[in-house]
């Protein structure tokens, strides 16, 4: 299975489950992705790193940047982002205006770079970062992680490329995506959902730049290769790339 040369596939959510680490370790020994992201916040992590290790075809790591699900890795002290578990709270994270605090930014600037330096310091060949739920794209968020990007000299996922017919968002996240190109930061050109990607000609794209694509491998209850919040993705995605040529 070849991928164009203009193509990211990325996996996102590697060490989420187990089943999902199963289907993107399949994924690239198939060649259906040639990049994926890790979340270290996970009960899974110490394993995943270790299939990581033992599989020479994972490669392009990122860090799956985490503020939506499990716990954080610091000593996160804003308790009104948490949950009575301890847990992040994805209503209360997921804000849609700029407006946190000098403390509250210092905090998550913090939990950022914790992630990240969690997945260096199990000696991690990490090349980008982007985010569980598209957060480090919000209003609050995108200068924290640019910030970051910049501090570890990796890549950074650009937000949503295409216009779905609301410009307020369209022209934000163009606003946004010019922040993530300076100095060179962006993993991609442009940045598209499989469906997305399969409306437009192969011809269009190859002169458009390099494209990331967004997957989310995993095995279903029938043990059926699938993306977990689309299920017909992963089989539409496999189907373009064998008729690649």
């Amino acid at each position: 299975m070849t991928i164009p040369g203009n193509l990211i596939a990325n996996a996102d959510d590697f060490g989420y489950n187990s089943s999902v680490n199963k289907a993107i370790v399949y994924c690239f020994e198939q060649g259906y992705i040639n990049s994926t992201s890790l979340m270290v916040n996970t009960a899974l992590f110490d394993e995943t790193v270790q299939l990581i290790r033992q599989n020479s075809t994972i490669h392009n790591i990122g860090v799956h940047i985490n503020l939506a699900e499990g716990k954080p890795v610091t000593n996160f002290t804003q308790d009104e982002y948490l949950d009575k578990n301890g847990d992040w709270d994805f209503n209360k994270v997921n804000q849609r205006v700029n407006f946190f605090t000098a403390e509250v930014k210092s905090a998550f600037s913090k939990e950022i770079h914790a992630q990240i330096d969690r997945a260096i310091s199990n000696k991690l060949p990490i090349n980008h970062i982007d985010s569980h739920c598209h957060l480090h794209t919000l209003p609050c968020f995108y200068k924290l992680f640019s910030e970051a990007a910049k501090s570890y000299n990796l890549k950074i996922r650009l937000a949503q490329t295409f216009n779905e017919g609301n410009y307020l968002k369209f022209y934000l996240r163009k606003y946004i995506n010019s922040i993530f190109k300076e100095g060179n930061k962006n993993y991609s050109d442009y940045f598209e959902t499989v469906e997305q990607f399969l409306k437009d000609t192969r011809a269009t794209y190859n002169n458009k730049g390099v494209i990331e694509i967004m997957l989310h491998p995993y095995y279903d209850q029938q043990g059926m290769l699938t993306d977990h919040y689309d299920k017909e993705t992963m089989q539409d995605w496999i189907r373009y790339l064998e008729n690649v040529k």
